[in-house]
């Protein structure tokens, strides 16, 4: 073989080599990616990707993974502000990328995320504008995370379900004109969901029921049953027998495809469901727990705790670590040894749960495992233990970035540590959870007023204590009796404490009227204390030692000496089993290290072997040296030849180069004119602003010389005709003040242009005591060339209302509506509930200023005019926004 032909071959194997490993490092980051898209992610996943976004070369993987690390963030809770900030940064860049790119789904994902950080962040309106700038299934997803933002309050608000039902309902809409089957099902399941949080049992029901009605045309029995399980465990429930009949129905369907992961968390849900229906009979209770844990022994606690995991995610009110106590049969065991009032068995349980998920090796899921033990030492008494494992699910909880069971874990250890005489402590807990300004479930906000009100009262701030505690009783109205009887409970404790009797008088008697079944052993020992307290310190002292003698039985019946050293052999037997594991461990450690050992060795032959290889391999490279040398000549003159078409290669190059400079100096001046463009653009947005800020001045000068002529008037009709022009004058200049005070240069914020509107009129009539307004204003931002008008028909109509509707003082309603019907089509109506008009006139055919306006706006913007007499006036304006708009000759 030639030389040259041996250099040639070498060459071309090296370069397929070096194409081979490139493709496969690319490959590899392609299969991360999308396995990161489909799968949550650690954090220390997160952190791998962040370091590798230097070594991915495709773009588009690099805003795939920029859209996963946006979804950790926006899903941690430890720090949400910081959080949110991050996840807003990696949506901004995505979507600048995307843009870049021409990448459609990127866009779209981007766009929908950074308005889920929005709502996250409580800044709704730029989440509406977004949304109303997407299509199809992207402003559905948006429009229902909206929605669901609405459905749970925060700590100082009230949820807004009216308003997230219009939302469902919208995204609903546009499912149905898309055909999304998907997103009618998800959109109809919200609606559903918005009823049962209302307590609205029929509509909710029957809202689901097209879901799995859908599921059952389509043979999707897998469907059906989330749907059934969605129904069933939306929230908490007094009467629990529709729940029941939905978990019936899916319990059969989970045994007819053979689906015992499914079967075990809907016999939990049936189990905790007849806790609520059986009022405090246990039996069928414990009958469901035991079939639940002979399944869970046959196959394992994974399957479970993965369906139970399926199921919180589909979760919009309670979060998902509260659905932790479906993760575990012996949960359940647990809970019936409570309202048994066996709490040293209600400890075995938990331990159980602890020593399983040790055993195997999933310490990730012991955040909730823990917190359960420690509420378990917290009814015990044995605060050190429980603050002890309370601490430690809050450590897991931090290496995962977020608080997995919040509410609950910080008010059982702030309660913790007033136990330990550490009130500041537990307030400072508290502020940090409320002050990151998220939304919880109306049960939580119960939970936090209370544990604030015992903070305060351990810190003697006895004021402020009662006003967390009266608020905790009004969270309670929105909850089931269960969260009631709590609430009653602490402020009756609190009250006791305080020496106020006669308060806790009230709430003890609600209690003590309540069915006790409904009431956990324990909670009724106190009940009965306070009550005894409560009478001796006012005298009732037959009453007092009827109390004392209940709560004596009941303490007996729960706390003996006998049970107490149970739970200290429980304590001790975990304990001890757990140091045997960590021996275990130690032994394995070491054995690993002994393997570790044997395999540097061998690593070390390995290198000498691959050592000699490398100087074989060195000895043939010097071998083909020589062989290429002796080539070097044959190549002289080919190199001669080469030399000759490089000097004409250089000068062509030389031309090129020329023409790239000239090509450098053409795109900075683009650059300037693009500077200059920018510079003009700014001049002719701030001469808009100028102008509309002239325009409004110039109209007040109007308004006000109209005013000073109205008061050298003696004539009522020229007096009458003066106010109403200058109220439209004020309708017009009001237009120009919100264009050049929110920095808009052809659009109206109609919120606040209507609402101040009206508030002007009424005001300048002197009604505002007589006349009762009803406003109710979408978020619509309306272009001037429709505004004007839309103002000027208000103006009008209102004005007409007020002068004739309610004569001699009559008091009287104002409403007005302004919404979009969709594909930028709007209807505004304007009412009231006064006499109407005169028997004989007919408002299509009159004469009078005010009408002609009316009637000549609304051909103005090609809108549908009616007016209509029922209970007084109604006047309805119909039109689509367009670009154009018929000017008036």
């Amino acid at each position: 073989m030639h030389p040259s032909q041996v250099y040639d071959l070498i060459y071309f194997i090296l370069s397929r080599l070096r194409s081979i490993s490139f493709f496969l490092c690319a490959s590899y980051l392609t299969l991360l990616a999308g396995f990161a898209k489909t799968q949550p992610i650690s954090t220390a996943t997160a952190r791998r990707l962040i370091k590798e976004f230097e070594l991915v070369k495709s773009d588009t993987i690099r805003v795939n993974d920029q859209l996963v690390l946006g979804n950790y963030y926006l899903k941690k809770t430890l720090n949400p502000r910081k959080d949110l900030d991050s996840a807003l940064l990696l949506a901004t860049q995505a979507y600048a990328l995307s843009l870049r790119l021409k990448f459609v789904k990127g866009l779209e994902n981007a766009s929908v995320l950074k308005g889920k950080i929005y709502i996250k962040q409580r800044n709704t309106a730029p989440a509406i504008r977004l949304a109303n700038t997407l299509k199809d299934t992207s402003r559905i997803k948006l429009l229902i995370e909206l929605g669901t933002n609405y459905l749970r309050p925060t700590f100082t608000q009230k949820a807004k379900r009216d308003s997230a039902m219009l939302l469902f309902q919208q995204a609903e809409r546009i499912s149905m004109k898309i055909g999304d089957q998907k997103w009618i099902e998800e959109s109809q399941s919200m609606i559903g969901t918005a009823y049962l949080l209302g307590k609205d049992w029929q509509n909710g029901k029957a809202v689901f029921s097209k879901v799995i009605e859908a599921r059952q045309r389509a043979g999707d029995k897998a469907g059906e049953i989330n749907a059934l399980l969605r129904l069933a465990t939306t929230t908490f429930c007094d009467d629990c027998r529709e729940n029941l009949i939905a978990l019936e129905k899916a319990l059969l369907l989970a045994r007819q495809i053979g689906n015992p992961a499914q079967e075990m968390i809907i016999l939990m849900e049936m189990g905790y469901e007849y806790f609520q229906l059986n009022e405090g009979d246990t039996r069928e209770v414990e009958q469901k727990a035991l079939q639940v844990l002979a399944i869970q022994k046959k196959f394992g606690f994974k399957p479970l705790n993965q369906a139970y995991r399926a199921l919180a995610e589909t979760s919009v009110y309670k979060m998902p670590g509260e659905y932790g106590y479906l993760s575990n049969a012996y949960y359940l065991l647990s809970d019936v040894s409570q309202a048994k009032g066996d709490l040293n068995q209600k400890l075995f349980y938990v331990l159980e749960v602890v020593k399983s998920i040790e055993n195997s090796g999933l310490h990730d899921e012991l955040d909730y495992t823990y917190y359960k033990l420690g509420n378990a030492y917290y009814e015990l008494g044995r605060f050190d233990k429980s603050m002890e494992y309370h601490q430690k699910s809050l450590e897991l909880s931090h290496k995962k970035g977020q608080l997995f069971i919040q509410v609950g874990l910080a008010t059982r250890m702030a309660m913790t540590l007033l136990r330990q005489g550490k009130a500041s402590e537990a307030l400072a807990m508290l502020r940090n959870i409320t002050g990151k300004n998220m939304t919880y479930a109306y049960e939580d906000n119960l939970l936090l007023a209370q544990t604030f009100g015992a903070c305060y009262k351990a810190l003697k701030q006895n004021k402020l204590a009662e006003k967390y505690y009266l608020e905790s009783v009004e969270w309670s109205k929105e909850t089931t009796s269960y969260f009631q009887y709590m609430a009653w409970r602490s402020i009756s404790q609190f009250y006791v404490t305080s020496g106020q009797y006669k308060k806790a008088d009230i709430y003890l008697n609600r209690l003590l009227a309540a069915p006790s079944t409904k009431i956990i052993p324990s909670h009724q020992i106190e009940v009965q204390l306070m009550s005894f307290k409560v009478d001796s310190a006012q005298g009732n002292y037959p009453d007092a030692i009827r109390h004392y003698q209940k709560y004596q039985a009941l303490n007996d019946s729960i706390f003996n000496e006998r049970k107490s050293k149970q739970i200290s052999q429980l304590s001790i037997q975990y304990e001890t089993e757990k140091k045997d594991q960590d021996l275990k461990l130690k032994q394995q450690a070491i054995q690993l290290l002994t393997e570790q050992s044997q395999l540097q060795q061998n690593q070390l032959e390995q290198a000498a072997t691959l050592r000699n290889g490398v100087i074989a391999g060195a000895i043939l490279l010097i071998l083909l040296l020589v062989l290429g040398f002796s080539s070097y000549r044959l190549k002289q003159q080919n190199n001669r030849l080469l030399e000759a078409k490089q000097i004409e290669i250089n000068r062509k190059n030389h031309s090129l180069e020329l023409i790239v400079q000239e090509k450098d100096h053409l795109l900075i001046d683009k650059e300037q004119l693009l500077k200059d463009k920018d510079h003009l653009l700014e001049e002719r947005e701030w001469m808009l602003m100028e102008m509309h800020h002239r325009v409004k001045n110039n109209l007040q000068i109007i308004s006000s010389l109209l005013h000073s002529q109205g008061s050298f008037l003696k004539d009522k009709v020229a007096l009458s005709a003066i106010r109403e022009s200058q109220n439209r004058v004020h309708a017009m200049a009001l237009i120009h003040q919100k264009l050049y005070q929110t920095n808009r240069l052809s659009s109206v914020p109609m919120v606040t242009y209507v609402k101040e509107i009206v508030d002007y009129l009424i005001n300048s009539f002197n009604m505002a005591e007589t006349v009762h307004k009803e406003i109710s204003v979408a978020p619509i931002d309306l272009d001037v060339t429709f505004a004007v008008p839309l103002g000027l028909i208000l103006n009008e109509a209102v004005t007409n209302s007020l002068k004739y509707a309610f004569p001699g003082g009559r008091t009287g309603t104002l409403q007005i509506e302004f919404i979009e019907e969709g594909n930028r089509t709007y209807r505004l109506v304007i009412g009231d509930n006064g006499i109407g008009f005169p028997a004989d006139l007919n408002p299509s055919k009159s004469r009078t200023l005010g009408m002609s306006l009316i009637r000549g706006l609304s051909e103005q913007i090609d809108g549908i005019l009616h007016i209509s007499q029922q209970n007084g006036v109604q006047i309805s304006l119909t039109f689509v926004e367009e670009k154009n708009v018929r000017v008036q000759a």
